[in-house]
């Protein structure tokens, strides 16, 4: 026969109410709980995507350095003065919104190997500048972990606000989930190639998470087709008042991991992505002001304690069945949060649930072993 409960075993359910959701709250600063966070974070731009997509303009065009385009065009990457030259020369005659070039600009002449290939790609580099916001990625050096000098001719033509860092953010697990409008530096933080161009075309940027629900996959014009291209009006259709991003787009070269591929001209899902399209969709996350924020420590904490009231249930089949209900709506209310531009870890609130079900359960069993029922 059940045995009724006294203030002392009140007290001491009390104490393991606390005594859960002060671990669930530990929990929470560990990187278990950030991998955990960001699982559930990719299944729910998964859901998003596939059931509540939001609209943004069709207005970036991704002009890509595919297999194809490297064959078309004898010189190594490193020595395509002329035709990255030529290509933008033919966007910014066709006047597009903006244009921004992740192919590292070379830090030495190369009239070396052919007089004029420097003045080539300085005639392209000024044709985009004269046209309008002009950007160039600035990589860094792993090794030194600083900017790799460009070339001062071509410094001079993009100019010191023509320049934008090129490195993402990663997670715990090593994907790209959010982008930064500026990198911390000595002299207080230099802009990103994102934020330099978000700041070039709209005075109201943010930063925060990629919105991969945001958008179709993007527009793709090959290298080479620009290349090629001799009809004036294909390339105004193309990128006319459109912004064009410019950058290497081959299945083995400048890859980074994200939740969800965007690039139109390969298969959907997850894995990774060309950099260009991961500069693409966070732009397009910026300019939109569409970047969730994470929410207040408070609020993951609160679902945490409601998560550990949950041991106060007297019967490990009870609570089963309430912490898998208490599952789906923390999914859904992380759900309706991210659509709403809040990013909810949900993480601690689920570890939560499964320890006070572990514990109902070895509770029960230890009252079994004593021959009586837990109180």
């Amino acid at each position: 026969m059940e045995r009724p409960r006294d203030g002392s075993e009140a007290v001491t359910g009390a104490f393991a109410v606390l005594a859960l959701a002060a671990a669930g709250f530990a929990f929470s600063f560990t990187p278990l709980a950030a991998r955990l966070d960001a699982w559930v974070l990719d299944r729910e731009w998964a859901l998003l995507r596939a059931a509540a997509p939001r609209p943004a303009p069709d207005d970036i065009v991704i002009v890509g350095v595919d297999e194809a385009s490297v064959r078309a065009v004898p010189e190594p990457i490193g020595a395509w003065n002329e035709p990255l030259g030529e290509v933008l020369v033919r966007i910014a005659s066709a006047r597009p919104r903006a244009i921004a070039l992740t192919i590292p600009l070379p830090d030495r002449s190369l009239d070396g190997l052919r007089p004029g290939l420097d003045r080539a790609l300085l005639v392209g580099l000024a044709a985009a500048r004269r046209n309008g916001p002009f950007v160039a990625a600035l990589t860094i050096d792993a090794r030194t972990r600083s900017a790799r000098p460009i070339f001062p001719p071509y410094l001079a033509v993009a100019g010191e606000q023509g320049l934008g860092i090129d490195l993402w953010p990663r997670d715990a697990d090593g994907v790209t989930r959010r982008f930064s409008l500026a990198i911390p530096t000595q002299d207080g933080g230099y802009p990103t190639l994102d934020g330099r161009l978000c700041a070039l075309l709209s005075g109201k940027c943010n930063d925060g998470l990629i919105d991969f629900a945001l958008g179709a996959p993007f527009r793709y014009v090959p290298f080479g087709e620009v290349l090629a291209m001799r009809d004036a009006d294909r390339a105004r259709a193309l990128f006319h008042d459109r912004i064009v991003l410019i950058g290497d787009a081959q299945r083995y070269a400048d890859r980074i991991a994200v939740p969800f591929n965007l690039a139109s001209w390969e298969p959907a899902g997850g894995g990774d992505t060309p950099g260009i399209v991961a500069h693409a969709q966070a732009l397009r996350t910026a300019l939109l002001g569409a970047a969730p924020g994470e929410a207040a420590r408070p609020f993951p904490m609160l679902l945490v304690v409601a998560a550990a009231l949950l041991l106060g249930v007297r019967r490990s089949r009870a609570l089963a069945a309430g912490a898998a209900l208490g599952a789906l709506a923390l999914f859904a209310v992380a759900i309706l949060a991210l659509r709403g531009g809040t990013f909810l870890p949900v993480a601690p609130a689920l570890a939560t649930l499964v320890a006070a079900l572990g514990v109902r359960v070895a509770l029960e069993a230890g009252a079994r072993r004593r021959g009586r029922f837990i109180p």
